[in-house]
């Protein structure tokens, strides 16, 4: 390992759904870039949890892990989730905080007019509050230098058919998030910086189930927003979120990046 370059070495980070899909691979790839410390969330599945620990202690066996299980739509749950890292991982301090995990299965989200106020509130508690409260919760405990990173989604800026328009709302939420911490922690936190990062369609478990469920046209819409004509892959994301969790991105601060494979280029045009 000590021949590996580390931008992330020594650093203590939180990844909630950090058990599977992106979130799994950004925790596993802040374990090959040096993190010594990462706690990561789960929902239901423990077997998953234990099941990326173990990769991530593959990498680097001094590593310390802890899995916790939560729920995005509780409210509590940013509170609940930084407290309980803190603990389990045995440190003062949270250098890297990346909300990953969000309700993201379209095959459970109502149309514009089945939409109740209790779905409503269920994805934006769960896809802007959330993210909102373990931002603020984490950045209590963040030395100089930290990194809160939101991963968001090409839908909150795009014009999207049913059933997606309550979590494009959700997520458009999240982004503003994102800018307004930004200013606030860019006087009141020494380099703390916030960022979210705009997903494209990548392949994830949800999205296949999406694919299963709308049938072959369903992909082939999916696959034609990005100018590569497919989906992304995890890896690609966590790529991206390791290097704005690193020193070299000091200077990016309050941004929706993209990751999307061009998908809002193609929207334009």
């Amino acid at each position: 390992m000590d021949s590996v370059p580390a931008p992330l070495k020594g650093k203590a980070a939180i990844v909630t759904g950090g058990s599977r899909g992106i979130g799994a691979c950004i925790s596993e790839t802040f374990a090959k870039n040096g993190c010594t410390h990462i706690a990561i969330t789960y929902n239901s599945n423990k077997s998953l949890a234990e099941e990326t620990e173990k990769k991530i202690t593959a990498i680097n066996s001094k590593i310390k892990t802890f899995s916790l299980q939560t729920d995005v739509a509780d409210a509590n749950c940013g509170k609940y989730t930084v407290e309980e890292s803190l603990k389990g991982l045995g440190v003062d301090h949270i250098d890297i905080m990346v909300s990953c995990a969000a309700l993201a299965d379209i095959s459970t989200f109502q149309t514009a007019e089945q939409m109740t106020k209790e779905h409503w509130d269920w994805l934006m508690t769960a896809n802007a509050w959330t993210p909102f409260a373990l931002a603020r919760e984490s950045a209590k405990y963040m030395p100089e230098g930290g990194r809160i990173i939101l991963i968001s989604s090409g839908a909150s800026r795009g014009a999207n058919p049913d059933p997606v328009m309550a979590y494009s709302a959700a997520k458009a939420a999240m982004d503003a998030v994102s800018r307004n911490l930004a200013a606030i922690y860019g006087i009141t936190k020494k380099d703390v910086t916030v960022n979210s990062i705009s997903v494209g369609a990548i392949q994830t478990d949800a999205l296949q189930r999406a694919f299963d469920t709308q049938g072959p046209e369903f992909k082939k819409y999916i696959e034609g927003f990005s100018l590569l004509k497919r989906v992304g892959q995890p890896q690609e994301i966590a790529d991206v979120v390791a290097f704005v969790a690193s020193k070299g991105s000091s200077f990016m601060v309050g941004n929706a990046i993209p990751a999307n494979g061009g998908g809002l280029s193609a929207l334009q045009g």
